[in-house]
C-alpha cells in the first residue's frame, strides 16, 4: 500500500499510535481519530527555479507523497521558519482544513498565510491541548534563542500521549540551561538532528545544528528510551554520518537504544 493510503486508511484501535517518517525532520503522528504532521517538506521548493532556486540543496529522493494527496489531517506543527521545516508549497497545496501550530516569529517570516482563526501561536513551556495530545514547546537555539525582536526563533516540541512522551527537535544547538529544561521529563522517543555545522556551510548561509557527538553527550544526561537521529538524509550538502553516530553511541553509551528510520518507515506504540 502506498504510504499516504497506509497513513490515512490503515485500521487502528484506541490504544495505538503510529509515527511515520516523511524525510528530513518531518513526521506524521497518527491515532485512530487524529492525524498530526510535524515539519513536512513534501515539495522541491528549495531547489526549484520558481522557489528558492538553490541547486546546492537538491533533494536526495522525491517526496513520499504530494501534499495535494493528503485527505486526512487535523493539525500541522512547524518548529521554525526554515523552508525545509515550514515549506510554503507543502502547506499551501494541502487541500484539507487544518489547525496550525507555530511561533508568531516563524509565521511572520514565512510566505505561508492562513486564516488566523486556524492558528495557535506557540509560546515556550506553555501547554496546549489538542486531544488526544498535549503539546509543549521547548526553546531551541539557532545559535541564539531569540530573533531580532526578542521572540523565540526556533522551538522543539514535546508531545504527550497517554503515558508516552515524544520529543521532536527540528533544528538547534546545545545552549546554556537546556539540560535543566529537558531533564524534567523521561522520553520514550527522542527525535533529533545530527547534521552538524561547519564554516563552509555557514558561509553559504546554512545555519547548522547539533552534531552526532554533541547529541550523544546531551542525551547521556537525559532519560531516553529510544533516540532517533534525523536531518541527515535529505540533502547531500547538509548531512551527517548516521553510521558514525551509531558506532560512537554504542561505544560511549552502550545501553542506549536507537532507531534508524528511512523515509516511509514507521514506529508503532
Amino acid at each position: 500500500m502506498e504510504l499516504i493510503r497506509q497513513i490515512e486508511y490503515r485500521p487502528m484501535n484506541d490504544d495505538q499510535l503510529s509515527i511515520y517518517f516523511i524525510g528530513q525532520s518531518g513526521y506524521v503522528i497518527k491515532t485512530r481519530d487524529c492525524t498530526l504532521y510535524i515539519d513536512p517538506y513534501l515539495s522541491d521548493y528549495i531547489e526549484n527555479p520558481s522557489g528558492l532556486n538553490d541547486p546546492y540543496m537538491m533533494r536526495n529522493y522525491p517526496p513520499p507523497f504530494l501534499p495535494s494527496e493528503i485527505q486526512k489531517l487535523d493539525a500541522v506543527i512547524c518548529t521554525h521558519a526554515h523552508v525545509d521545516h515550514m515549506d510554503p508549497w507543502t502547506l499551501n497545496q494541502i487541500r484539507q482544513n487544518f489547525c496550525f501550530y507555530v511561533s508568531d516569529g516563524a509565521y511572520e517570516k514565512s510566505a505561508f498565510q492562513l486564516d488566523l482563526s486556524k492558528i495557535t501561536f506557540l509560546l515556550p513551556q506553555e501547554t496546549y491541548e489538542f486531544p488526544p495530545f498535549t503539546i509543549m514547546p521547548i526553546p531551541a537555539a539557532h545559535y541564539e534563542l531569540t530573533d531580532e525582536k526578542g521572540r523565540p526563533d526556533c522551538l522543539s516540541i514535546l508531545i504527550q500521549w497517554k503515558e508516552k512522551t515524544l520529543f521532536f527537535w527540528g533544528d538547534g544547538i546545545v545552549y546554556s540551561g537546556q539540560i535543566d529544561l529537558l531533564s524534567q521529563f523521561k522520553y520514550d522517543y527522542f527525535f533529533a538532528p545530527i547534521n552538524g555545522r561547519d564554516p563552509n556551510r555557514e558561509e553559504r548561509g546554512i545555519i547548522g545544528n547539533i552534531n552526532g557527538d554533541e547529541l550523544i553527550a546531551l542525551c547521556s544526561n537525559l532519560s531516553i528510551e529510544y533516540i532517533i537521529p534525523n536531518h541527515y538524509d535529505m540533502f547531500k550538502n547538509n548531512t551527517g554520518s548516521v553510521a558514525s553516530f551509531q558506532r560512537e553511541l554504542k561505544q560511549r553509551n552502550p545501553n542506549q537504544s536507537i532507531v534508524i528510520m528511512k523515509c516511509g518507515d514507521k514506529i508503532e506504540l
